[in-house]
Formats: C-alpha cells, structure tokens, sequence
C-alpha cells in the first residue's frame, strides 16, 4: 500500500485535520449530530516481561493498592515497555494487578489456547472439537451487537501476521465459533471497500432480490407450520440484515481508498491495518475493530543475531536468561511504538463533532498469555482513550489478593504456584463493556470456585478505574 498516498487521501498531509471530517463521511451519520463512540481491541503474543514493565514510582510497594498521575512523570521514569507511550500519558491507564485466574482453573487444553479464549470472552474454552471454541461471545461481538448501524459491517477482525506464528484469534460469535480474519491489506480492503468499489450495477438491487424472495415466503407462511415458520423467519432476518449492509456499504460515499499493494515489513502492514482501521471509522463503515498482532520477526526488534525463533527461542526462557528478558522487553517496546503511531493516526483524523476520531475511540491493548513462559499471573491490559469513562493518565495498582493459585516459574514461587493471583481479568472486560455503552455486570463467568474451594466473584466494574 502505498502508505504516503494514502494518509494524503485521508487528507492528513504532515498535520492534524482541520475543518471537515475526512472521508466523505455519510449523510446519515452527519444528520445524528454526535460521533459514535468506536471500541478497538489489539492483542499481541507472549504476553509480557512484567518485571521490566512494571513501574513503581517513588519506591512504590506491591502489597498496597495505589494510582499514580503519569501526567508529573518523567520519560525516564517509564518502564522500557511503556516509554513509547509517553507522549500520549494524558490517555493511557495501565493496570497492574490483573490475572487470567480462570484460565489457570480453565485445565483442559493447551495454556495459548486457554488464554487467548478466556482473554477476550471472559469464558470457559470448549475443546470437545477439533478446534478450540469459545462457550460465549467475545467482548468485541457483544459491543459490536450494542454499537453497530444495520446497514455497515458491525465489526471488523484484521490480523498482522509475521514470518513466524499468527495472530491469535480474538473475535468469537455467540456460538463460540472464532470469526474468520483478514490477515493481508489486500483482504482488510476488500472487506471494507470492495462494494464501495464495485461497478456492478446488479450491487445495488441485492436488496430487492432479497424483498422478493421474502414476499414468496410471506405467501407460504401460512402453509407452514411452527417449527417451520421460526426456521424461515430466522433464515430471512439473517439475509435481510446482510441485504441492508451490501446496500449500505454499495452506497457508501468515500474519498477513493488506494488499492494495497503486496509485500511491505511487519511494521508497514501495522500500518497499513492502522490507516484502513482509521479510514472505517471515520467513513463510519464500523465502529468495532480487532486486532491481533502475530510474532514479529526478531530481527525487528534487534534480536536476529540471537534467535530467528521468537516462541521457543526468546519467550519461554524469560526467568532463565537475561538476554531473553531483556529480548522481550524489546519486542513489547516495538509494539508499543507501534501502538503510538495508531494512537497518532486516530489523533489526526477529525471527526463529525470536530474533535479526533481518537477522542471518541477507546482501544484495549492485551495478550493471550501474562509472560512468555505460559503464566497467567501478570496480566498487564493498558486502556488508551474512553476517557468519557475511564479517568486517564495514571497508573493504577491493585495487590494480588484472590484466592487463586497460579502456576509461576519455580524462582518466583516456592512449589511452582502462588498461594493468590490479582483482579480476575473479567472485571476489565466488564469495565471496558460499560464505557461502550453495555448495561451489564459481567462478561463470561460470573463468579466460580478457587482450588481450595474459595467462592471468585469475576462479576462487577474496577470501580478505580472510573
């Protein structure tokens, strides 16, 4: 794609947006008055380095609940991780003192597979089939179900995938099936613009095939019976909810996007999703977005001399090597530099009420695993934006305190499990589903039991947070 074009499409040149919003964005939407607000999610691999992206300014303890204003630090205060985020520290708010706790009593299958389910659907995994499956609805689906227009593309799910493992899954339909992933340019274009682009003129009256095939089942339905009637009905709410999004998106008045090209580095695929996630906001084709970034290559982060391997390699020896730790404290710097030139990107882009499109967003920026080594102690989300919810620029700690024993690396706890592991992870995602908007108390589970038999409540908002 050519990235320099496209941005001067946007009509972002070297500076901010001024004046009218990009994109050409829809009558319908400018009629409404008010931007939509826009959720993103974005996972990474391998969870993180946590001892090296922690922070503990002034002397701070672990044993203590404490917020600290990232607005009165220096970058050099910063942990290696988080340093590149300094520039936007009025809206970021990491949370230190989270586990996947129900992933460690979640026993079944592999710990990866465990995590990236339980992650973002806050739910038991059901492996009884040849792929894993979730047993609910990812946080991104239950928003997307809240949030979207009927006739745009409730969500999208694009997945940077480098030379080594993919992008994890992250979306789940109700079903618990994984949603499919455009993992190119290409794909993600296609999806977002294809119809746009389409000159077929048959595009527009897909509508009105479906209206008519509905009129020679309305003349049936009285023939039919009840089994019969909810079956069909069903059938043709699904195509009449598809028929309005093909009519919407063929009608669909956008600057021209440039076609993407094949080839390009890690980083300029980050990129290039970065800008087509950008431009669907704006042009409002969606207002939900996943992405999942897969292994960088090692090379990226300077560590080709040392491994071309960055699972097995780098990741499972974090407690055991120094290098290793060291190795991904740079890869998860590289992604937050990555995350940086997005949070830009939304900055510049100038939305229906005059403000950015990252004003009215709210990304989450999470793992599949706590640490490398398979752990699900340290599980260490940064909320960026929402901040018509969440208060930013701190932060905030919260001790390990649940009765949950998860398992840990024989140097950080004696018989491999510590006796408590932090806030279950569902209390995040519950967080994050009240700032878009969900009446709801909990996300997956809602409450479950400890090894020992102690009662975990996964239910309820981080109060802190807010």
């Amino acid at each position: 794609m050519d990235r320099r074009n496209f941005m001067k499409r946007l009509g972002l040149g070297a500076g901010a947006i001024g004046g009218m919003s990009v994109l050409g964005i829809p009558s319908l939407m400018a009629a409404e008055g008010e931007a939509p607000k826009r959720l993103i999610i974005l996972s990474h691999c391998h969870g993180w380095p946590y001892e090296n992206w922690k922070m503990r300014p002034g002397g701070a303890t672990s044993s203590t609940p404490w917020a600290k204003d990232l607005t009165s630090m220096d970058q050099s205060e910063f942990s290696a991780p988080l340093a590149p985020l300094f520039a936007h520290r009025k809206r970021i708010l990491p949370i230190d003192g989270i586990s996947l706790a129900t992933a460690e009593l979640d026993v079944d299958g592999n710990r990866h597979d465990t995590g990236w389910v339980q992650a973002w659907t806050g739910n038991w995994v059901n492996f009884s089939g040849s792929d894993t499956r979730s047993t609910s609805a990812s946080l991104d689906q239950l928003v997307a179900a809240q949030i979207a227009r009927s006739d745009r593309l409730p969500s999208i799910e694009f997945s940077v995938d480098g030379s080594g493992e993919g992008g994890r899954p992250i979306s789940y339909a109700p079903t618990g099936s994984r949603l499919p992933v455009a993992n190119t340019p290409q794909l993600a274009w296609q999806r977002l613009f294809g119809l746009t682009s389409n000159a077929d003129p048959l595009a527009l009256r897909q509508q009105q095939m479906l209206d008519y095939a509905n009129a020679e089942y309305l003349a049936l339905k009285p023939d039919l019976g009840a089994s019969q009637k909810s079956r069909i009905s069903d059938h043709f709410d699904l195509l009449s909810q598809l028929g309005a999004r093909i009519q919407g998106l063929a009608s669909l008045s956008c600057a021209d996007p440039p076609t993407p090209v094949s080839g390009g580095s890690y980083d300029e695929s980050f990129d290039s999703f970065s800008e087509l996630i950008g431009a669907a906001f704006a042009c409002d084709i969606t207002r939900v977005a996943t992405l999942s970034l897969g292994e960088l290559p090692t090379k990226d982060f300077g560590w080709g001399d040392f491994s071309d391997d960055v699972h097995k390699g780098i990741a499972h020896g974090i407690y055991d090597s120094a290098d290793k730790l060291q190795a991904m404290t740079d890869y998860i710097a590289m992604h937050g530099a990555q995350v940086a030139r997005l949070i830009s990107l939304l900055e510049n882009l100038t939305d229906i009420d005059g403000r950015s499109v990252m004003d009215n967003t709210l990304i989450v920026w999470g793992s599949e695993l706590a640490d490398g080594w398979h752990g699900y102690r340290h599980w260490c989300p940064v909320i960026i934006g929402g901040d018509w919810h969440f208060r930013t620029g701190r932060y905030v700690h919260f001790p390990h305190e649940t009765p949950v024993q998860i398992l840990a690396h024989p140097d950080q706890a004696s018989g491999g499990y510590t006796e408590t592991s932090g806030l279950p992870h569902q209390r995040m995602l519950v967080s994050v589903a009240q700032a878009m908007g969900l009446d709801t108390d909990h996300i997956g589970i809602e409450s479950c039991q400890g090894q020992t038999g102690e009662h975990i409540e996964c239910s309820g908002a981080i109060e802190e947070l807010v």
